[in-house]
């Protein structure tokens, strides 16, 4: 038992605190916390003792807690333990159908061999509800341990998306960075303009002002990818964050638009804080046809940025489900404002129809809908004023018979933050996804890449002649290992490994 636990202290040292949580285009040395864990837990599982394999499942979670913990704030940190999460599930799970499939071929029956057609439905959503309280006992099950990690891996994507949101977003969405951020300069060909397209210059100075918030985001969840180089941190895992960061940007900005004046103050500090109307690509309390345009041509230009900057995309939808067990659909980016555009530019006779409506904007509901056409104002597009039988066909209509995902109010609020996590199906269906985040070869293998050598236990049993490598002369010597017991006893791990 005293052995066990000094091997669990000794892998925990080696694989978590003893790591500096930088980002660095070797995908090897970012997911070797990942790769050094799993490991040991799938050693655990070798050894056919469900104590140990337990005990290792709970040892490495209450590692990775403790130093996702203590990464505070610190976003780029945060993304790389959330990273190194998902990569050890990825291991775990998919060593978990390799023996499966083992046991399943050589006639193994029991726990451990569970048929093939098992397989898909080891980690599915429904399991996803279990209790994981510290004193379950079914740590011993590698589900429980699967499960925690996706847990784990919500909380940090949460945090993460928190942190971006207040550190990054917030800020451009006050005065003082509406007015000391360059304004784009405005041609003399240009002035005197129609009334229509005098807001122009905003719209302009709002594409940029975004463009560059999210170029900040990106660089806060992965420096080196968004310096322009090869990182080794998964790529996905900063697409979902954007994604889930647009989202909550698109319902505050659509809350923004739709106040009845400048003068009008944040409701919400999550779905309504935009505090400065400059930041805005239209000015708020006013639609019409060259607003609606002006509006679509921001939406544009963010999406296409969002594109090149982490491959956000109008996308289909998501083939993943989560720990609810429901399918979550990827709407394309600032689904909202997308709408609130194409209805400022519908004609007035299909703006009456429920049918078209439904087709246009979806989410809006009749009353929301007479909200934005109360405050339209002819341009030199549309020059008429909305008919008054419009407003008449809208009164007809009830809010109660739009369907489920209508805004029936307004404010709008925030959509909690959901997490898709990359490598769960609909099917429970592990197997495939956790391959696609692997390298090539099997879990054990991808568990020993880079671990040909004691190295990095030789560092932790003496360090101080680690840092003395490059010493002056007069500097004193280290006096080489000394022989920890802890650090032994994860080496003969490590053999008993190499040794199979």
């Amino acid at each position: 038992m005293l052995e066990e636990e000094l091997r669990e202290t000794a892998v925990l040292e080696v694989s978590l605190y003893s790591v500096v949580a930088d980002h660095t285009n070797s995908s090897s040395k970012i997911h070797a916390p990942a790769r050094r864990l799993s490991r040991f837990y799938l050693h655990a599982c070798k050894m056919k003792s469900r104590a140990k394999q337990a005990s290792a499942a709970q040892a490495a979670i209450a590692g990775l807690v403790l130093v996702s913990k203590a990464c505070g704030n610190d976003v780029p940190r945060l993304t790389f333990w959330l990273s190194n999460s998902v990569m050890l599930r990825a291991i775990v799970s998919q060593g978990a159908v390799d023996r499966v499939e083992t046991h399943s071929n050589t006639g193994t029956s029991g726990a451990a061999g569970r048929s093939l057609n098992q397989r898909n439905s080891l980690f599915s959503a429904k399991e996803s509800k279990k209790s994981l309280k510290e004193d379950h006992n079914d740590w011993e099950d590698v589900t429980t341990f699967v499960l925690a990690l996706e847990q784990l891996e919500s909380w940090l994507f949460s945090r993460i998306v928190e942190s971006v949101w207040w550190q990054t977003l917030t800020p451009h969405m006050q005065t003082s960075i509406a007015t000391t951020s360059d304004r784009p300069t405005v041609s003399n060909s240009k002035k005197g303009r129609k009334p229509g397209l005098g807001e122009e210059e905003q719209g302009n100075f709002s594409i940029e002002l975004w463009k560059k918030a999210f170029k900040d985001a990106c660089e806060r969840l992965c420096p080196v990818r968004a310096g322009g180089h090869e990182c080794g941190c998964l790529p996905v895992l900063a697409k979902l964050i954007m994604e889930q960061l647009v989202r909550r940007l698109d319902v505050a900005m659509f809350n923004a638009v739709l106040r009845e004046s400048d003068d009008e103050m944040p409701t919400d500090p999550v779905s309504d804080p935009i505090s400065d109307a400059k930041v805005l690509p239209i000015p708020p309390g006013k639609s019409s046809f060259s607003a609606g345009a002006q509006l679509k041509n921001a939406i544009g230009n963010w999406s296409r940025w969002l594109s090149n900057l982490c491959g956000i995309e109008e996308s289909e939808p998501r083939p993943n489900c989560n720990s609810d067990g429901k399918q979550h659909e990827r709407s394309k980016p600032f689904r909202l404002l997308n709408e609130l555009s194409d209805l400022m530019m519908l004609p007035f006779e299909m703006v009456a129809d429920p049918q078209t409506r439904k087709e246009v904007c979806p989410t809006f509901s009749p009353t929301l809908v007479k909200r934005v056409l109360s405050s339209f104002i002819p341009d030199e597009f549309c020059q008429k004023p909305i008919p008054q039988e419009v407003f008449d066909a809208l009164d007809t209509e009830d809010d109660m018979d739009a369907s489920g995902d209508s805004l029936l109010g307004f404010p709008c609020s925030a959509t909690p933050i959901v997490y898709s996590s990359p490598i769960a199906g609909p099917t429970g269906d592990v197997a495939r996804s956790a391959r696609s985040l692997l390298p090539v070869g099997s879990s054990s293998s991808v568990a020993k890449r880079s671990y040909t050598s004691d190295d990095e236990l030789d560092e932790l049993d003496s360090p101080f002649s680690c840092i003395m490598a490059h010493k002056s002369p007069g500097a004193p010597r280290g006096k080489g290992s000394r022989g920890t017991v802890r650090y032994q006893l994860l080496r003969q791990v490590w053999r008993d490994d190499d040794e199979q």
